[in-house]
C-alpha cells in the first residue's frame, strides 16, 4: 500500500510541474525586472501581428462572374491556401534604450500568400507578394505597462510594396466580348501606406481585449514598384481600416493536492484568438466591371493554440467580399477555410 501511495504521488505532481511561460505575469518578482515593460510591450506587439496560417479552402462566388473560372484558375476548386508572414525585428524597445528607442520596433514585412488548385497538374495561382518596412511606437506611458491591468495604446505605420510577379495582361475577353480580370497570369501592383492606431485592455493574468482604426492609401512609385493603370477607379486608392482582438493569455491556477496541504500552482498554457478585421473602401470606383461596387469586405479569425510555447495550433477563418488574392479582386467571393495556425515565438 505504501508503494502505490508513493507511485499516485509521484504522478500526480508529474501532472502539476509544468514549466512558466505568462504574456503578462503575475509574478512579482519579474514585474520588479527593468526589462519587463519591454516583454509586455513586445509580446503584445507579436499577437497583433498579421495571421500565419495553411488551411484547406472552400471558395464560394456571391456575384456571378462574368467569364466563368477556367482551367489553372481553381475551375474545380482548391487543395490549400496559405498565407506566412511575419515582421523581421530590426530594432525592439530595451530597458537601456534611450525613452523614445524604448517605446519603438521597427521591422522589415514580408507576406506570402499562395492557393493551390485542384485543376489539372493542381498549379499555383499568382500569389500575394508583399515587402516593406514597419513601424510600431508606444504613445502611452512606458510605467503604465507594469500595471495589473494595463491601458497600451500604440501607432502601427507600414510603407509596403504589393504585387504578384506575373507580366501577362490584366484582361481576359471571351468570345462574346465578356470581360474580366486576368486571375491566372494577369500582372497586378501596387504600394500601400498603411496607419493605424491601437489600443488594448489588459487584465493582467486573463485577458487582453484590443482594437484599432486605420486608413491606407495606394500610391505609385514609378518603375518597379507602379500602381497598376487598369486599377484607377477599380481597385480602390483609399481604405478606411477597423479591428478588433479578444485574446486569452496564459495564467496561473492554484490548486491543493490530496496528499498535502501546499498551494500548487499551475501554468495553463492554452490560448484562444478571436480577431475581426474590416476594411471599406472610400474612393471613385466608376471603373469597377460590377453594379454594385462592394467596398466592404471583413474577415473573421479563431485560433487554438494547445500551448503558448509551442508554434502550431489551428484555425478557422471566413471572409466575404471581393476575393484578397492581388488581381482576383473583381471577383466576390465568400471563404470559409480552416488548418493550421502558426505564430514565430520571438522570444
Amino acid at each position: 500500500m505504501k508503494r502505490l501511495t508513493a507511485l499516485l504521488t509521484c504522478l500526480m505532481a508529474a501532472t502539476i510541474c509544468i514549466a512558466q511561460d505568462y504574456l503578462w505575469s503575475p509574478d512579482s518578482l519579474s514585474a520588479t525586472s527593468p526589462n519587463f515593460a519591454m516583454n509586455k510591450y513586445n509580446h503584445l506587439l507579436n499577437y497583433h501581428d498579421q495571421m500565419m496560417y495553411l488551411t484547406y479552402p472552400v471558395i464560394y462566388p456571391i456575384e456571378s462572374r462574368k467569364v466563368p473560372l477556367r482551367d489553372g484558375e481553381g475551375k474545380s476548386g482548391y487543395w490549400l491556401e496559405g498565407n506566412f508572414s511575419n515582421r523581421f525585428i530590426i530594432h525592439k524597445g530595451k530597458y537601456y534604450n534611450p525613452e523614445l528607442l524604448q517605446r519603438l520596433r521597427l521591422t522589415f514585412d514580408v507576406r506570402l500568400t499562395p492557393r493551390l488548385t485542384q485543376d489539372n497538374s493542381s498549379p499555383l495561382l499568382p500569389s500575394n507578394n508583399e515587402f516593406g518596412l514597419g513601424v510600431d511606437f508606444l504613445v502611452s506611458s512606458l510605467s503604465g505597462l507594469l500595471k495589473d491591468y494595463a491601458t497600451p495604446a500604440w501607432l502601427t505605420i507600414q510603407l509596403h510594396h504589393y504585387s504578384n510577379g506575373q507580366a501577362d495582361s490584366f484582361f481576359i475577353v471571351d468570345d462574346e466580348g465578356n470581360q474580366r480580370n486576368n486571375y491566372r497570369s494577369g500582372s497586378f501592383s501596387t504600394n500601400f501606406l498603411r496607419l493605424v492606431f491601437n489600443i488594448a485592455n489588459v487584465a493582467s493574468d486573463k485577458y487582453v481585449f484590443s482594437g484599432g482604426a486605420g486608413w491606407q492609401k495606394e500610391m505609385d512609385l514609378g518603375g518597379p514598384f507602379e500602381f497598376s493603370p487598369e486599377m484607377k477607379k477599380s481597385y480602390g486608392k483609399q481604405r478606411a481600416l477597423l479591428y478588433c482582438q479578444w485574446l486569452s493569455v496564459s495564467r496561473l491556477v492554484t490548486t491543493n493536492s490530496i496528499f498535502s496541504t501546499a498551494i500548487k500552482k499551475i501554468a495553463k498554457k492554452r490560448q484562444f484568438l478571436l480577431r475581426t478585421e474590416l476594411e471599406y473602401i472610400l474612393d471613385d470606383l466608376s471603373n469597377f466591371p460590377l453594379d454594385r461596387k462592394y467596398r466592404l469586405g471583413g474577415h473573421v479569425y479563431l485560433t487554438y493554440m494547445p500551448s503558448i510555447t509551442n508554434e502550431v495550433g489551428f484555425m478557422i477563418h471566413a471572409y466575404a467580399g471581393r476575393d484578397y488574392l492581388n488581381i482576383r479582386f473583381d471577383d466576390i467571393v465568400f471563404i470559409g477555410e480552416a488548418g493550421l495556425y502558426m505564430r514565430i515565438n520571438k522570444r
